[in-house]
């Protein structure tokens, strides 16, 4: 909006150096209120304090207002004494008009339906008069642009035709004025000369009933009649309306005005902000314990999650712990000394020994990887059950918070829904298939990595080590030069130790099973437990520095209105 009014200073004589101390004072707090409307981007308010701040000591405004036909520009004609304002216009063609002074007359367009007159009219050197359209103009925009030029005003006057001043458009902005921005306002009851004296008294104390009635306190009531004031009858009410006026310039009422007007400006302004922030602080707080209900969530889950672990392992490992046990049992009584010497000797052999050994761990495996497999099938489906229960009440609990800022008036601060959506659609992303397949542990990467690189491969190693201390040392050096009698005495000799040996690399084969199995499955699901809590982490950091940045707003709002708080003095002009 273009600046309002002329540039006029307050004649240094009406000021008084109290007065002059508030102006200063008042200009910084301007500038406060100001700088944190832009920090919260809010332009409305931003065009209306710098439109305070630049008007402070420029010629104080008197906005008047009222419907068509009212009498408002008529009344204004006959205030100044020259027909300046549009009178009895088609609604359709009506403007806005600021009427300030100049040396010379002029008009200045300042946009569709809106010009600055320049007036060299004395009254205007103190003051700036707005006409407006009638509160109930069907131009587009009027009644907007009228309601913007009340936070600027220092007073409003309200015209009403005297014969019926019960129009209610004027009464709604009044009622607007009174609560939003608490406006010095005055009343005139104009057209009096088409009205009687009984109805002028009737309407008059009506009007003040319902000035009361919307706070006014100890209204102010005119009767005047542009016309008869034209025709210079002394009865017109003009001589009060303008004794009125030389009272508010000359006693520097109008400067009070200002001051306190640009005051509530800046307190309505400032408590609006400060109850928004409030607003949003809270909201960010409600977010903060529901990321942080998350993360708890996430981490009952993930002690569930250890337990359920705790009962998978020692299930395989278990399995592996039978088989094993049951291998040993096998290779010891492979090793009587009946079984030795008939593999020993060729004519009497089903199989050598080497053989013996490769179908023992072939046995071996097979069992294995079949028994350990249907286990893996077993425990599976618990371990997929406890995953996907896990990511449908975190997506289940993200879906209520959204419904919840749908409904709220503060779902859009901050980008709170798009921050939930965002969470919402990660947690979906997660496949639990990608930890534990449709085939068990042993179709994910866990299930093969434990099979082929954990317990059988040491198996192996165990085997192939117990395969050389008994091919090498029994058949291939013994029965080479001693000969049968001499291989039961080896054997003999040999076979305690080769059994402990074999004993001693099982268990610790078993182990390695136990070990390399948890770490496994807890390297997966830490994984998938960090990055889903890495989806909560987010937004806990962002909503941390964002109560830290309201935190510092809402201090200074507090600190504005602090020093805009009502003060029991007297100012003196």
């Amino acid at each position: 909006m273009p600046a309002i009014g002329g540039e006029a200073m307050p004649p240094q004589k009406i000021l008084s150096s109290r007065l002059t101390e508030q102006f200063n004072a008042l200009r910084e707090i301007l500038k406060s209120s100001l700088s944190l409307t832009e920090r919260l981007s809010d332009k409305d308010s931003c065009a209306i304090l710098s439109e305070r701040l630049a008007r402070l000591q420029s010629a104080a405004l008197f906005v008047f207002v009222g419907e068509v036909k009212s009498g408002k520009s008529s009344f204004i004609n006959a205030l100044l004494g020259q027909d300046v304002c549009e009178v009895a216009p088609d609604p359709c063609t009506s403007r806005i008009q600021e009427l300030v002074y100049g040396d010379e007359p002029a008009t200045a367009t300042l946009g569709d339906y809106w010009e600055r007159v320049f007036l060299p009219k004395p009254v205007l050197r103190e003051i700036t008069i707005v006409d407006t359209p009638g509160t109930n103009s069907i131009i587009r925009n009027h009644q907007t642009i009228t309601e913007n030029y009340i936070p600027q005003s220092d007073l409003v006057i309200f015209v009403f035709p005297a014969k019926n001043p019960y129009t209610g458009t004027s009464w709604e902005l009044l009622s607007l004025i009174r609560k939003d921005w608490l406006r010095k306002t005055v009343f005139v009851l104009q057209q009096s000369d088409l009205a009687s004296q009984h109805e002028l008294a009737t309407n008059l104390e009506r009007i003040k009933e319902y000035a009361r009635e919307r706070n006014v306190q100890n209204p102010v009531v005119f009767t005047a009649s542009a016309k008869r004031e034209q025709e210079g009858a002394s009865d017109s009410g003009f001589a009060e309306f303008r004794e009125f006026m030389r009272r508010t310039v000359e006693s520097g009422d109008v400067w009070k005005m200002k001051v306190d007007g640009a005051r509530d400006t800046a307190r309505k302004i400032v408590s609006a902000s400060l109850a928004s922030l409030r607003a949003e602080e809270a909201a960010v707080a409600a977010d903060k314990v529901f990321y942080s209900e998350l993360k708890a969530k996430i981490e009952a889950r993930r002690e569930k999650a250890r337990s359920l672990q705790r009962l998978v392992v020692d299930s395989l490992a278990a399995t592996y712990d039978r088989l094993s046990h049951s291998l040993e049992d096998d290779f010891a009584e492979g090793l009587g000394a009946g079984n030795v010497l008939k593999r020993s000797i060729p004519f009497l052999r089903d199989k050598d020994i080497k053989t013996w050994l490769k179908d023992l761990q072939s046995q071996f495996e097979n069992r294995a990887r079949e028994e350990i497999d249907a286990e893996s099938l077993r425990v599976s489906k618990d371990l997929t059950d406890e995953m996907q229960a896990m990511l449908d009440e975190l997506v289940q609990a993200v879906g209520r918070r959204q419904k919840e800022g749908d409904a709220s008036a503060l779902s859009r601060i901050s980008g709170r829904s798009e921050v939930l959506e965002r969470l919402k659609s990660r947690l979906k992303e997660l496949r639990i298939a990608d930890i534990v397949g449709d085939k068990g542990i042993q179709g994910s990467n866990l299930g093969m990595l434990t099979l082929a690189g954990g317990g059988i491969a040491a198996l192996g190693t165990v085997i192939a080590l117990a395969t050389h201390m008994m091919v090498v040392d029994i058949t291939g050096g013994v029965i080479a030069t001693l000969g049968i009698g001499i291989i039961a005495l080896a054997l003999l000799w040999k076979r305690s130790g080769i059994l402990s040996e074999f004993r001693r690399k099982m268990a610790t084969s078993r182990d390695e099973f136990r070990d390399r199995l948890n770490q496994e499955i807890t390297q997966i699901f830490e994984k998938l437990f960090l990055e889903i809590e890495q989806q909560v982490k987010e937004p806990l950091a962002r909503l941390d520095k964002q109560a830290a940045h309201l935190s510092a707003l809402t201090s200074e709002a507090v600190r504005i209105l602090s020093k805009l708080e009502p003060r029991d003095e007297t100012v003196t002009v």
